[in-house]
């Protein structure tokens, strides 16, 4: 068995600073960690419609069904893990060329993020970003996503 300790108490990715914008203030993450961890099924429901599309039914149910079938003590530890890890120093070691695939309406990654990744890479970096509504591409734009992949690796 493997144990992992995390340690929260370092800058956090996701938290606005003067010359960062991570997408929220430090209270907005620690009220949302609180309400996964008090009212789980609420949080569940409120946070599906606006993960994906909410005009896409079919995937607001799907987000929705995955993450009440997560359970509330993993979605905690998943969103301690996501909103209060921060590996920022690393960006500027990464020397492979890569693509970054970002959706141009995402309520959990502004498009300034995916302009910070690929101005602090020190490989080339380019930022594709798809026309979409949500943070996950593979269920809202699939048919998109494809079409951009496939375009990066030349096919």
């Amino acid at each position: 068995m493997i144990f992992l300790t995390l340690r929260w108490d370092y800058m956090h990715r996701y938290i606005n600073t003067d010359d960062y914008i991570g997408g929220f203030e430090r209270s907005s993450i620690d009220e949302m960690v609180s309400t996964i961890e008090l009212q789980y099924e609420n949080w569940c429901s409120t946070y599906a419609p606006i993960a994906v599309d909410p005009n896409d039914g079919d995937s607001v149910h799907k987000v929705m069904r995955c993450l009440k079938s997560m359970g509330g003590e993993v979605a905690v530890s998943l969103a301690k893990s996501v909103f209060y890890s921060d590996y920022r120093e690393m960006v500027e070691k990464v020397e492979t060329p890569c693509t970054i695939i970002q959706s141009s309406n995402d309520m959990a990654v502004p498009v300034g993020i995916g302009q910070y990744l690929e101005k602090k890479m020190k490989g080339v970096a380019t930022l594709e970003i798809i026309d979409m509504i949500g943070h996950f591409p593979q269920l809202t734009a699939h048919l998109k996503l494809v079409e951009l992949v496939k375009a990066v690796v030349g096919i």
